[in-house]
C-alpha cells in the first residue's frame, strides 16, 4: 500500500496516509479540522549526499542522476 499525501482546502493542513493504490481523498477527513474530501497533493523529499549534504529535492535536476559513481565531471558531484 502507497502513503499519500494529502491537503485540506479549508485549513491547509498536510497529512500522509496509507492508503488503497490510487486513493483520491474522497472516502477521507482531514484530522485537524474534519472537513471531508481532501485533495491529494505531490509529495517531494530530500536525498543526503556522501558529504552529509541534504540541500538538493530528488527530481528537481541537480546532483547525479546520470551517473551511479558519484563522482563525474558533468555535475561536478
Amino acid at each position: 500500500m502507497p502513503v499519500y499525501e494529502f491537503k485540506c482546502a479549508e485549513c491547509e493542513s498536510r497529512f500522509e496516509r496509507l492508503s488503497q493504490m490510487g486513493e483520491t481523498g474522497k472516502n477521507l477527513n482531514c484530522p485537524k479540522c474534519g472537513k471531508p474530501e481532501p485533495y491529494r497533493v505531490m509529495s517531494s523529499f530530500r536525498t543526503v549526499g556522501k558529504n552529509g549534504d541534504s540541500d538538493s529535492f530528488a527530481g528537481s535536476g541537480g546532483g547525479c542522476s546520470g551517473c551511479s559513481s558519484g563522482n563525474c565531471a558533468t555535475c561536478g558531484h
